[in-house]
């Protein structure tokens, strides 16, 4: 099929949909079914496209935003406007009918939001996709990390000492007696309409109640995933461990729905943004830790999670605690394909039933050694972040020269979030978009880079 007719096929049915498609560079690609990857503006989803599209799949982006990096890609066949991820039921409404009118394709899960509406509607989407979704009690119990942490507890998988407050009074009296710096975050990221991920309070010195009901207030009660799963809208109290400041344990992999084919690799998030509790801004290479994996698969087994994941872990006195659990492609995936663990790739195989390939992808990576290997940067997040925390003196001239310091020393061995010479023009989008949004919010962005503190 020609990405002309592929092209039409999509766009029947669709008043808004394709703003542009180009001639696919790949030779084989005609003769593979299509891939799509949602949120366009995500850096794990513009590495899959780069990854799918260098290896012949036609790739077709689906994001809301015109300023979404990977929809600007070479290995972006074909872009559709969508609505936003968040309105599930509209946003799979809209998703069936494109199945319906164009190539039947693939698809995966780029965020929580997508995840979460691909497993609610499986059973429709699944007539017109090549899906690798688990059911949805496997997602929830990933996306609300209050039965994530229940699971982990049940087979003896350690966690932080963590709350979960009924009500806003419960809440209170747990902060008050439990006391000491504690972490306060929504049990979902998807209960909340955005950022900060958790607020860190020293009970000593801070209210905590008010960082609580700062959450309650930016619950999403809108969302579907309120409405099903009320319970998660209410923030949980943890423990916070300083370690998850320093270093966190990175465990990130593909395991098959059978659980006989398993791959994965180890990482230090050696920086994050912000630092306290952030996303990831560099890391480094790490060995895999036998007993972690172990954990993490006993984990999948019980939850009944397949596909690709990353698993977070901090070490308190020597001890591991998990922290996060992400079913899904996630930000540093550029990384992991870079070092021979092709998730992308092993997620499209599993999709389209090509088992030969899925044994083939897990059994080719090689053991790496961490020494003097690969590191990942988001380049230009961290040089903001940097000058913006020093001109905020948020942020030590020592500290911040540093981490230039760290950059510098890993010269060459770097995988960057959005970088890459062959397919240049994403990475300007990604800079344009980060000072638009910097020069609309100023507020907030100020009150970001104070949180890195």
């Amino acid at each position: 099929m020609s990405t002309r007719e592929w092209s039409t096929l999509f766009r029947r049915g669709q008043s808004k949909a394709a703003i542009r498609f180009h001639r696919c560079e790949h030779p084989g690609a005609s003769t593979r079914i299509p891939m799509v990857l949602c949120n366009a503006g995500y850096y794990g989803t513009l590495a899959a496209i780069r990854s799918l599209g260098r290896s012949g799949v036609p790739v077709v982006t689906v994001d809301p935003s015109i300023l979404a990096p990977a929809r600007y890609s070479r290995y972006s066949n074909l872009h559709l406007n969508s609505p936003p991820f968040e309105m599930t039921n509209h946003w799979a409404d809209w998703l069936l009918r494109l199945g319906r009118s164009g190539p039947r394709s693939a698809i995966y899960a780029t965020s929580d939001a997508v995840s979460f509406a691909l497993a609610l509607h499986c059973e429709e989407l699944i007539s017109v996709f090549d899906l690798y979704q688990p059911g949805i009690g496997a997602i929830i119990s990933i996306l609300d990390k209050g039965r994530l942490y229940q699971h982990a507890s049940a087979i003896r998988i350690a966690t932080p000492s963590t709350w979960l407050p009924e009500s806003a009074g419960d809440a209170l009296k747990i902060i008050r007696d439990v006391g000491g710096t504690l972490l306060i975050k929504p049990r979902s990221q998807l209960a909340v309409r955005g950022y900060p991920k958790g607020i860190v309070v020293d009970t000593d010195t801070t209210d905590g109640q008010a960082a609580y009901e700062f959450f309650l207030r930016q619950s999403s009660h809108e969302h579907e995933f309120a409405r099903r799963f009320p319970e998660t809208m209410l923030p949980m109290v943890q423990r916070y461990h300083p370690e998850a400041m320093r270093a966190v344990f990175s465990l990130s992999g593909f395991r098959d729905v059978s659980g006989a084919h398993v791959v994965m690799l180890g990482a230090h998030k050696v920086l994050q943004h912000p630092r306290k509790i952030g996303v990831g801004l560099c890391f480094e290479e790490a060995a895999v830790v036998p007993e972690l994996a172990d954990q993490t698969l006993r984990l999948c087994e019980r939850i009944g999670y397949y596909g690709a994941f990353e698993v977070e872990f901090i070490f308190s006195n020597g001890e591991p605690l998990l922290i996060d659990f992400n079913g899904r492609f996630y930000n540093q995936l550029a990384f992991d394909i870079a070092r021979g663990m092709d998730l992308p790739r092993l997620v499209y195989a599993a999709a389209i039933g090509d088992l030969n390939e899925v044994r083939r992808l897990t059994s080719a990576l090689q053991p790496r050694s961490e020494k003097g290997g690969l590191a990942f940067c988001n380049s230009f997040g961290l040089s903001v972040a940097l000058a913006a925390q020093k001109a905020l003196r948020t942020i030590s001239r020592g500290e911040a020269e540093r981490w230039r310091a760290w950059r510098r020393a890993y010269d060459g061995r770097v995988v960057d979030a959005v970088r890459d010479a062959a397919d240049p023009f994403p990475a300007f989008v990604d800079i344009t978009q980060q000072l638009l949004q910097s020069m609309r919010h100023p507020r907030a962005f100020v009150r970001e880079m104070r949180l890195a503190k």
